[in-house]
C-alpha cells in the first residue's frame, strides 16, 4: 500500500490556509456618482480602482457611474443604508443630511479654485466642519474633492452683469442657498436634477444653467447653451463619504493602503480641475463656444444679502475664518 508523502501533504495543508485566509481578507468595496468619464471625480474613482486592483491587502472597488445608481441624493442614502461604500456627491447635496457643510455654498466665499479651498479643507477649520458632518449625516467624511468654480451658461443671453440674468430661467442644484443667490442676482432659479438639465436646454424648458467647465464640457452642455459666463459664483466642494460601518470591515493592512491611495487620488482630483480649467476654455473656443469674463465684484455686490444671511445661519466667526484662510 502507498501512502501520501507527510512533506506534500503539509504544502498542501500551508497552501490551502494561505488561500483561504487570503480569500477571507478579499474584500470589494463600491462606490456610485453621477459624473462621466473626463470629469476629475470620474477619474479620480478609476485611479483608486487600478491602484487598489495593483495592491497586496485583497482590496477591490466596483464603480457606478453616471448616475446609474440615481442622483447625488440618491447617492447618499445608499450610502448611510450600505447599498454602496462611499460616494463623491456637491457639498450642496450633502447639506440635506449635513447642514453644518452648507457654510461652502455661501456665494463668493473662496477666492480662487486652487489653492484657498484646501487650505481651509486641509486645516483646523475643514477638520472641524467634516467632524460637525460626520456627527449630523452618520457618514465617514474621507475627504475633500472639487468641483471648481461654477459659471453660468446661457441658450442665448451672454451674461456681462448682473442686469443681464433678468428673468432667466436658470437650473440650480435644489439648495436653498443656491436658489437664494440666482434669485437675488434677479433669474428665476429653477431646481432639478442633473441628468435633466441637457434635454431642458433643448426644449427650452430652462434658459440657462451653471456649472464648472469640466462638467459644461463633459455633458455637452454647450451644445444647447453655447454662451459661457465665467462668473465664479460658488467654489464646490465634492465631499467624499463613506459608510462608516464598511469602512470599519478594513483590517489594519487594508486601511492604510487604502488611506494612501485615497490621498495619493485626492491630490490627482484637485490637481486635474485645476489644470482642466484652460483647457477647457481654449476647446470650448474652438468648438464656437462664446465665453465672457464679467467682472466678479458686480456680481458680489448683488449678493451681498444673501452673504449676509447664511453667515448669519453658520457663524460669522466661522465665515470670517474661512475667507480670511491664508
Amino acid at each position: 500500500m502507498k501512502y501520501p508523502n507527510p512533506t506534500k501533504i503539509a504544502l498542501c495543508g500551508i497552501a490551502l490556509a494561505m488561500s483561504a485566509s487570503f480569500s477571507a481578507q478579499a474584500l470589494e468595496l463600491t462606490a456610485g456618482h453621477v459624473n462621466p468619464p473626463g470629469e476629475p471625480c470620474y477619474e479620480a474613482f478609476q485611479m483608486m480602482k487600478t491602484k487598489l486592483a495593483e495592491g497586496k491587502t485583497g482590496l477591490t472597488l466596483k464603480i457606478f457611474p453616471q448616475s446609474q445608481i440615481g442622483g447625488e441624493k440618491d447617492a447618499i442614502e445608499q450610502v448611510k443604508m450600505g447599498a454602496l461604500t462611499m460616494t463623491c456627491v456637491a457639498s450642496a447635496n450633502l447639506s440635506a443630511f449635513a447642514p453644518s457643510v452648507g457654510v461652502f455654498d455661501i456665494p463668493y466665499l473662496f477666492r480662487d479654485g486652487d489653492k484657498h479651498p484646501w487650505i481651509v479643507t486641509d486645516g483646523p477649520i475643514g477638520q472641524k466642519i467634516s467632524a460637525q458632518v460626520e456627527k449630523e449625516s452618520g457618514l465617514d467624511v474621507l475627504g475633500w474633492w472639487s468641483a471648481g468654480m461654477r459659471h453660468v451658461f446661457t441658450r442665448n443671453t451672454v451674461v456681462k452683469t448682473p442686469e443681464d440674468m433678468h428673468d432667466l430661467k436658470i437650473r440650480v442644484i435644489g439648495s436653498p442657498v443656491y436658489i437664494d443667490t440666482f434669485n437675488a442676482l434677479g433669474a428665476k432659479s429653477t431646481p432639478m436634477p442633473y441628468g435633466e438639465v441637457y434635454t431642458s436646454l433643448a426644449t427650452g424648458a430652462i434658459d440657462a444653467a451653471e456649472n464648472d467647465t469640466s462638467g459644461y464640457r463633459n455633458m455637452k452642455f454647450y451644445e444647447q447653451a453655447p454662451q459661457l459666463s465665467l462668473t465664479g459664483h460658488f467654489f464646490l466642494m465634492k465631499p467624499v463619504v463613506a459608510n462608516p460601518a464598511a469602512m470599519s470591515k478594513l483590517n489594519p493592512d487594508q486601511k492604510k493602503e487604502f488611506d494612501e491611495i485615497f490621498a495619493e487620488a485626492t491630490k490627482y482630483q484637485r490637481d486635474l480641475f485645476a489644470h482642466n480649467f484652460a483647457n477647457d476654455i481654449a476647446w470650448l473656443k474652438e468648438h464656437k463656444v462664446t465665453v465672457t469674463t464679467p467682472d466678479r465684484a458686480l456680481f458680489a455686490e448683488k449678493v451681498k444679502p444673501v452673504q449676509e444671511k447664511y453667515a448669519e445661519k453658520y457663524g460669522r466667526d466661522l465665515v470670517n475664518a474661512i475667507r480670511d484662510a491664508h
